[in-house]
């Protein structure tokens, strides 16, 4: 359950999501001196470039750290959810947009 949430918030950072929680795991890396490829991969994967080796190195540093703290899993979790309801407002405002274009057109 852990790889899943830490892997689904791993393919939001590389869409661009995320780059709070970016920083964050770039500070905690950082302080447990991680390696160098450990920060190298995230660097990759938070400017869209990650690596197979590089999501799977990922995937296994952040679950260990996410079982350790839940805070860190929970932050992970909020990542990786989709935020459908702005796609549902500015579904909702086309919409609208549209409806008024049409009362535009009326003819006598």
């Amino acid at each position: 359950m852990i790889e899943a949430i830490v892997s689904a918030a791993l393919i939001k950072i590389a869409e661009g999501s995320g780059a709070a929680i970016v920083d964050a795991i770039r500070q905690r890396f950082l302080r447990r001196n991680e390696p160098d490829e450990v920060i190298g991969a995230l660097e990759r994967t938070a400017h869209r470039v990650p690596s197979d080796e590089d999501t799977a190195r990922l995937v296994e540093v952040l679950s260990a750290y996410a079982a350790e703290d839940p805070r860190l899993l929970e932050a992970l979790r909020q990542v990786s959810v989709s935020t459908g309801a702005v796609n549902s407002v500015t579904s909702s405002t086309v919409g609208k947009l549209i409806q008024a274009q049409h009362v535009g057109d009326v003819t006598m």
